[in-house]
């Protein structure tokens, strides 16, 4: 989540133990003001969420609520939840009374008003956290005393993380190499088997994909009816495309004798 530029943050790094207060609650006086002037990046795993929740096909949740930024390391399309329209360019899912899918929420706003900063290093993927007091936030004026690990537990995030991280890893790892461009053959690839996931399923299901790449037959079992299964056949399908890991098997061919 990024906040509009003429708003006023105050950003203060955090340890995982740091302890930071904060409260968001129906009766405080900026309640929904930060859902609106924000923009919002959704993971593969926010959108799989989303369109759950919403009972959407993939390919209509997309439509619907999402537009695509290249990530400027990367070149890989970046997701953003789309604002409605007009000043306030609020968050399609507010109201009044709070978030319509606060169950389902994306990444970004649960760790609000925590941010976390993500790179790629030798040692693989590794993160760091910042505290977010934004001009006209009131939630951090009173209320519970919260370490990183307290706040991952109690908002959710920690299921999110699990499938977070290995998307972060991709698009980071991709954003590191020098001299090497992502074609739009492999931008759509991408999309589809991270964010597109029916799509992704009938590609695998209806093409010829199972006639060169081997899966087990268990897990196929499972891409068929667990969206969550799914998406992390995606990644490794992804990682394999990219040449990040060699985590997919070939079919070998035979070649009959003339």
């Amino acid at each position: 989540m990024s906040t509009d530029e003429s708003q006023e943050i105050d950003v203060i790094e955090l340890t995982s133990k740091t302890p930071f207060t904060f409260r968001c609650y129906p009766g405080v006086a900026c309640f929904n003001e930060c859902c609106a002037r924000t923009t919002i990046f959704l993971s593969p795993y926010d959108v799989l969420r989303l369109r759950r929740r919403l009972n959407l096909s993939s390919g209509e949740f997309l439509q619907r609520f999402t537009h695509q930024i290249p990530d400027d390391a990367s070149g890989l399309p970046s997701v953003v939840l789309t604002m409605t329209a007009g000043e306030t360019r609020c968050c399609p899912f507010s109201s009044p009374n709070g978030c319509q899918v606060y169950e389902d929420r994306p990444t970004a706003c649960r760790y609000y008003p925590v941010g976390v900063a993500s790179q790629w290093t030798d040692q693989g993927l590794q993160e760091c956290y910042v505290y977010f007091q934004e001009d006209h936030c009131r939630g951090f004026e009173a209320g519970d005393e919260w370490t990183i690990e307290k706040w991952q537990q109690d908002q959710g995030v920690l299921p999110y993380e699990e499938f977070n991280r290995e998307w972060k890893s991709i698009v980071l790892r991709v954003g590191v190499r020098t001299g090497k461009s992502v074609s739009a053959k492999m931008r759509d690839e991408y999309y589809m088997a991270l964010y597109d996931l029916d799509r992704f399923q009938r590609y695998v299901f209806d093409s010829d994909f199972l006639k060169i790449f081997a899966v087990d037959p268990e897990q196929l079992t499972r891409m068929q009816t667990d969206p969550e299964e799914l998406l992390r056949f995606g990644y490794r399908y992804i990682k394999f495309m990219l040449r990040l890991e060699n985590c997919l098997e070939i079919k070998k061919v035979r070649i009959a004798p003339d």
